[in-house]
């Protein structure tokens, strides 16, 4: 595949901008708050058991770890999600883990998983994508293994990338947009403008799935600049509704695009999780994401000697990546279409087929062609027709 460099400064990675104002430090498990494990964990599934369960257990108990959270572990989305897998892995193979959360895009990231690695720390896991921050620790470790998420190379040889193929997902919702917007217009908060991995990916899936069931789809765009600011996504949310969208969706990683279409009584579409308790009216569907299959996976290969790093890893639709329960009030015609359209995606359909147009009018992707998984993921660096960037 064609790599891209990556790109140093804030959009470039889940850490963006500093977040909310928590004081940062290394929190021991022991007293960082497992009531929020215990209350929002789900259950993972595909895992081994009985026998082989306690062998693994057995080889990986004790193995030290650190975390690197760019916001907050109890954030109702993506951070909470990958807490769930750091408490899974303690749990079921008797890691102990080190974590940070609310960490700034600065040098104190490199600085943090310096100390976890000296500390002793065999994996340093980096949630928050500190790019080359991180890099620039896992370099100076090389015998510490390193596993990002939604990385770009190039990167360390120690370090593994994991990711969801969230397109998919986005596509799906996409749909549902189309056939629920009045207006033609929906809106989207974008952590940053023009970011491949993942705001491209997931904004232009988003509308090409909109345009599938109700062609002339639009996308009102408003930029965050950050991947978490709760007062901030409100603010462009509401005016991303005042600008007359009637579905709204986001890359942020909380629900506030939903908490805010159930106050404006507009649709609100998921980002990370199950929105429903944010929006009971206004959710339509999101992405449930397990990131605990294929943490556990690499655990395993530093604990038996067969790691190798220097690789990207995107999985699809599986016991990593599911679809969340449809909201309660959206019409049944809908998800009969979307489900429908899962179930092909779910088969292997490439729905990312020419005739594709970007903004300009330029046919980027002919007809009978179809964009590959990785240009997905880390290349489309444009806009399809429809998207316009209001501030």
């Amino acid at each position: 595949m064609t790599t891209m460099a990556r790109v140093p400064g804030p959009w470039r990675g889940r850490s963006g901008m500093v977040r909310a104002a928590a004081a940062l430090g290394a929190l021991s498990i022991a007293a960082a708050g497992m009531a929020t494990a215990a209350s929002g964990a789900t259950a993972a599934t595909g895992r081994a058991s009985g026998a082989g369960a306690q062998r693994s257990r057995t080889a990986t108990a004790g193995m030290k770890t650190g975390w690197i959270y760019d916001g907050s572990v109890s954030d109702k989305g993506y951070d909470e999600e990958w807490y769930q897998a750091q408490v899974y892995l303690e749990k079921h193979l008797g890691i102990t883990a080190t974590f940070t959360q609310n960490t700034p895009y600065t040098s104190q990231w490199t600085s943090t998983g310096e100390s976890m690695a000296t500390s002793g720390a065999k994996i340093l896991f980096d949630p928050g994508d500190g790019g080359s921050l991180f890099y620039a620790a896992c370099a100076k470790e090389p015998k510490v293994a390193c596993v990002e998420s939604n990385g770009v190379k190039p990167f360390p040889s120690n370090v593994v990338s994991v990711y969801d193929e969230n397109w998919l997902v986005d596509y799906l919702e996409g749909m549902a947009a189309g056939m629920l917007t009045k207006t033609g217009k929906i809106g989207f908060l974008a952590a940053f403008s023009n970011t491949p991995a993942p705001v491209n990916e997931w904004l232009n899936a988003l509308v090409l799935g909109c345009q599938a069931t109700h062609p002339g789809c639009k996308a009102l765009v408003d930029v965050v600049n950050s991947w978490y600011d709760p007062p901030k996504e409100t603010e462009d949310a509401n005016a991303l509704v005042d600008a007359g969208a009637d579905v709204i969706g986001s890359t942020e990683n909380d629900p506030i695009a939903v908490e805010v279409a159930q106050k404006r009584h507009v649709w609100g579409l998921g980002s990370w999780g199950n929105g429903v308790a944010s929006g009971p009216d206004s959710f339509v569907l999101s992405q449930i994401i397990d990131w605990a299959p294929a943490l556990e996976t690499i655990v395993k290969q530093v604990a038996d000697g067969t790691f190798h790093g220097g690789r990207i890893e995107v999985f699809g639709f599986g016991p990593g990546l599911k679809l969340s329960p449809w909201g309660p009030k959206v019409p049944a015609k809908v998800r009969a279409r979307v489900d429908a359209a899962y179930e092909q995606m779910s088969r292997g359909k490439n729905f990312f087929c020419g005739p594709i147009y970007d903004t300009a009018g330029k046919l980027r992707v002919p007809k009978g062609k179809c964009l590959s998984t990785m240009y997905i993921y880390d290349q489309w660096n444009w806009y399809v027709r429809g998207v316009t960037i209001s501030k």
